[in-house]
């Protein structure tokens, strides 16, 4: 059995005050407390660390050198402790980022909390926004893409891969029933991404064989928020990221659309334009998003 640290804390102040009772009021506990908890430290141990009379208090030989490795253990807990709270406090700062549509509500917020709780002095603008950004003119600092890399000036570090899933609720399937293959779906309701001018093309593959199809959308929106609400709320059939539908699956709000007719998968990046003099800030950003974005992004197998 492990000792208890705050036993050997007391056990340290006693020593160093050369009384319980001085010890006690020095840390404004009572000295009973002192006492039984010292106590219990000697008993886990199975050794008398301190000899007692009326008047006088002294460490016995054994507790001479336990003493000395209870105070640097003491002391090197609490300057650990001290450093994270100066690291803590030395990150602060502005991150700007850039975000697809769609990403921020389910994704982004949850970990830029996250990462603003660990780092509470770090102030954070997000950019909401579909074009690739330039970096110096639109003063980002990192931003997070779907696809490969294009620009080899940049750098790259992969988040997470992920795919597009067929997606529609269960009422509506209920009402018009589900499509079996994929050709089936023009005669479906549709909610596409963006699809201002254009039908949507879909690339579907089964077992190696492919099948491509034009939809319209019946409703056509450039954010994947409102098309998961709009699929959610039974207005048709939607293709949409995993990354952000995958809760509602799991909840049974939306029902995966054909599942063997599967979308090829995609990579979400971190980008950013250079590792050498990367702020503190992006750099614990990129490597927080890294460690922790699998604890938002529930997504299906690919």
């Amino acid at each position: 059995m492990f000792p208890d640290l705050n036993a050997m804390a007391l056990f340290v102040k006693v020593v160093e005050s050369r009384s319980f009772s001085a010890a006690s009021r020095r840390l404004g506990v009572p000295i009973s407390t002192v006492s039984r908890k010292v106590s219990q430290l000697e008993k886990t141990l199975g050794v008398r660390l301190l000899e007692r009379s009326t008047r006088q208090l002294r460490l016995s030989e054994l507790g001479q050198d336990y003493y000395a490795y209870c105070r640097r253990g003491l002391e090197e807990i609490e300057t650990g402790t001290l450093m994270l709270h100066e690291r803590q406090a030395e990150i602060a700062g502005t991150l700007r980022l850039s975000v697809p549509p769609g990403l921020a509500d389910r994704l982004v917020v949850p970990l830029v909390s996250a990462f603003q709780a660990a780092y509470p002095a770090v102030t954070v603008r997000i950019m909401i926004t579909e074009r690739k950004v330039d970096f110096i003119q639109d003063a980002v600092d990192l931003a997070l893409r779907v696809g490969e890399l294009e620009d080899s000036s940049l750098v790259a570090r992969r988040l997470i891969r992920y795919r597009h899933v067929l997606v529609s609720s269960p009422a509506y399937l209920d009402t018009f029933g589900a499509p079996l293959h994929p050709r089936e779906l023009q005669a479906h309701r549709m909610i596409t991404f963006d699809g201002w001018f254009d039908d949507v093309a879909l690339k579907l593959i089964n077992n190696g064989s492919v099948y491509r199809v034009s939809v319209e959308g019946v409703l056509a929106l450039n954010d994947y928020a409102g098309i998961l609400s709009a699929t959610e709320a039974g207005q048709g059939i939607a293709e949409i990221p995993s990354i952000i539908c995958g809760e509602s699956l799991h909840d049974g709000k939306l029902v995966e659309v054909m599942p063997d007719w599967r979308l090829p998968p995609t990579m979400l990046s971190a980008v950013y334009p250079s590792n050498r003099n990367l702020s503190r800030i992006v750099r614990l950003f990129k490597d927080f998003c890294v460690e922790h974005i699998d604890t938002w992004a529930p997504h299906v197998d690919i």
